[in-house]
């Protein structure tokens, strides 16, 4: 059973793709009014717009785009809750695109020959997984777009749970997880664990943090920190949950580096959370997170400026329309310079003398130094010019090896352009935070968290939230109001039990309103002007027909499986025939094949796992079955592995499936695992790709087992 576990984890995001084709529940969901399914192409739009390099390219490209479009339905509706239920729209729209694409199947199979068929099938199929998601991009309305967004993200939230799920639970057969005793006749007789069990379960921020998609490990280090604060300052406040953020408003985020030798220009946030700017390289003036400007936006028609305070005059940022930003030129900065340092020596004493010359043991040094700088506030001149944008570097954060804080540590770098920071409260019951790259909704005992977009349109700011429950737009109004319209259904989860390093959960939804809200912050960043009030924004449900550009065409070799920015005249037709060879039942029927440029060992020591050199790739698995079993965990490894997927395809129930391409020629890697009694089975096929037919076949001979 453990052995396979790990065959279970890489499989699972895999087979995810798939799941999605299974026939939709019949019990109907609650409709919103901001559904997304109004912005969903109709069957007619599709056949319309959607045209090719011939009638035969046309149907394979219509075709196509009816059966994903089922796909993209489904994949929403398992984000609100696998399985189902449909809403009477999707239901509807689920037959439509079902009954087109076989309609044009079937028309197109009655009046072609054999060959116009097979070549109408083999386009059909190439299209449905390189190119259908693409089209159906340019023929949706911004409503389905972001509503597909949040579907995505909620999809992989679900992933990552049921990853750590998997690791918790190894660790627990291990011996190396915090298996439950709470309750336990012979190790808990006072019930001490339990009661403390019972209280986690009960703490509402500990519960809260799990709910919104953190681990146990992150969520209870928010605790132990808090805790070991009041122990070291005892007499410091306790901080207030219920205090009013910094600042709420649309704030901007990103470096911006001028010439060689002028300054440069950081938007961030201090320690607080405020926004701020902090300028770099400005003379002898320090810049650290201490040091930041707060600001204000100043918006009107497509410009938008950022008011610098600051002393003796306020500093104006202009964003420019090529992404790049400009300042005053030459201009006075106060900030502040270092102007010495203090020592302090610390020596241990022992009945008033120190202990070193009396020859006592002092567990490390009997005297130590630390020096801490003084600052003076001073003006320098420097010059703020043209700025281009920097993009920012993750940063590699080293494990300590403890488990919550490498839990709260995370590497990835902030979102950048515009934001939303603040807490809003809705006129509704709904009820919105925002993050740098999320924005919590509350609504009822249901929360959840949801991506977010800010368009700099040229009536105002509006934020698109992308919740898969449904999603909505908002305007930024002039006094900092965010305004929408309609309905939206927040899918989240709750607590159910925790049982050592095990969180169990019950899926719990709420529908609210989406009206007016209203900034819940001490200051705005928005600078408050008598314009009027924006509408409230259209939730692109539909879209005019006069207003859609056509799709444009593309030959029939765009379903490329190589990298989209190759030079065309590096790449050829060609097809890959992929059949497999088993004595009795076949391991690969209906299982997923990935298509890689490098082998698996190079592909997972470049993701950080330790695989030794010349390993085979049943040895590289291994390799990261240990990580998994590790303290560390194989999380990051699993889900990196789906930035080296050139293409995927499935098998059919006896083993085969063909890929067409018009792409690069070379050496490329055909990579499947599947469990296996005992263990799991593991294919890593080079095959170097000509022009014309290529054949991979798979069979007991090239594959390894893991146990």
């Amino acid at each position: 059973m453990r052995a396979t576990r790990i065959a279970a984890s890489l499989l699972f995001c895999m087979a995810e793709v798939f799941a999605t084709l299974q026939a939709p529940a019949l019990a109907q969901a609650t409709q919103s009014s901001g559904d997304y399914t109004a912005a969903l192409p109709s069957v007619e739009k599709v056949k319309a717009q959607l045209k090719g390099a011939d009638p035969i390219d046309t149907v394979a490209r219509q075709a196509a785009v009816f059966t994903y479009l089922q796909t993209y339905i489904t994949r929403i509706v398992y984000a609100r809750h696998y399985g189902g239920p449909f809403t009477p729209s999707e239901q509807k729209l689920m037959g439509d695109y079902a009954q087109a694409a076989y309609q044009l199947s079937q028309d197109f199979t009655k009046t072609h020959t054999p060959d116009e068929v097979k070549t109408f099938q083999q386009l059909k199929n190439r299209y449905e997984v390189m190119n259908a998601l693409d089209w159906i991009k340019q023929l949706q309305g911004q409503q389905a777009a972001d509503t597909y967004k949040g579907a995505e993200v909620s999809l992989a939230q679900s992933y990552k749970q049921h990853e750590e799920r998997l690791q918790q639970q190894m660790k627990q057969d291990q011996g190396g997880g915090r298996s439950s005793i709470a309750g336990d006749p012979v190790l808990d007789p006072m019930g001490m664990f339990a009661r403390a069990e019972a209280n986690g379960v009960n703490d509402p921020e500990l519960r809260r943090c799990l709910e919104l998609g953190s681990s146990l490990d992150a969520c209870q280090g928010v605790g132990a920190i808090q805790g070991m604060a009041s122990i070291l300052v005892p007499f410091a406040e306790k901080p207030n949950a219920n205090e009013p953020p910094p600042a709420a408003g649309v704030v901007f985020v990103g470096a911006y580096q001028g010439r060689a030798g002028l300054a440069s220009v950081t938007f961030g946030t201090d320690l607080s959370g405020a926004p701020v700017a902090i300028v770099r390289d400005c003379g002898s003036l320090v810049a650290t997170t201490f040091d930041g400007h707060e600001y204000t936006l100043r918006k009107s028609s497509g410009s938008v400026q950022l008011v610098l305070a600051n002393e003796p005059n306020p500093i104006v940022i202009t964003l420019q329309p090529d992404g790049s930003i400009s300042g005053p030129g030459s201009v006075l900065v106060k900030g502040r310079i270092i102007t010495g340092y203090t020592t302090t020596t610390k020596t241990v004493m022992v009945d008033g003398a120190p202990a070193g010359p009396q020859g006592y043991y002092c567990n490390g040094p009997c005297s130590s130094s630390s020096s801490v700088p003084n600052y003076a506030p001073k003006i320098e001149r420097c010059t703020l010019g043209s700025m281009a944008f920097t993009a920012p570097k993750p940063v590699a954060v080293p494990k300590t090896g403890i488990g919550f804080v490498d839990a709260m540590t995370t590497s990835a770098p902030a979102v950048t352009g515009f934001r939303m920071a603040g807490r809003y409260l809705g006129n509704s019951g709904l009820t919105l935070e925002f993050e740098n790259d999320a924005v919590i909704l509350d609504c009822g005992r249901a929360h959840a968290k949801s991506p977010y977009v800010v368009e700099n349109e040229p009536t105002g700011f509006v934020v698109r939230v992308q919740n898969g429950g449904g999603a909505f737009p908002l305007s930024v109004a002039p006094d900092n109001t965010l305004r929408g319209s309609g309905a939206t259904s927040v899918n989240g989860k709750l607590v159910a039990s925790i049982r050592g390093d095990i969180v169990n959960f019950t899926p719990h939804s709420e529908n609210c309103n989406v009206g007016t809200f209203s900034a819940k912050s001490k200051r705005n960043t928005m600078r408050a002007s008598s314009a009027p009030i924006p509408a409230v924004p259209p939730d692109s449900s539909s879209v005019a027909a006069s207003a859609v550009t056509p799709v444009a065409q593309a030959s029939p070799g765009a379903a490329s499986v190589g990298a989209a920015d190759r030079a065309a005249d590096q790449r050829v037709a060609f097809r890959v025939l992929l059949g497999s060879s088993f004595s009795g039942t076949n391991p690969l029927a209906g299982q997923t094949v990935f298509v890689m440029r490098k082998p698996i060992g190079s592909v997972l020591r470049e993701l950080g796992v330790s695989v030794p050199a010349n390993a085979s790739p049943g040895e590289a698995m291994k390799s990261l079955q240990t990580l998994c079993h590790s303290p560390q965990g194989c999380t990051s490894a699993v889900q990196g592995m789906s930035r080296y997927y050139v293409t995927a395809t499935k098998l059919d129930a006896s083993g085969k499936a063909t890929l067409s391409a018009h792409t690069e020629t070379g050496t490329y890697f055909f990579f499947a695992i599947v469990p296996n009694p005992g263990g799991s089975l593991v294919w890593d096929i080079a095959a170097n790709l000509a022009a014309g037919d290529n054949q991979v076949m798979f069979s007991t001979e090239n594959a390894q087992e893991i146990h």
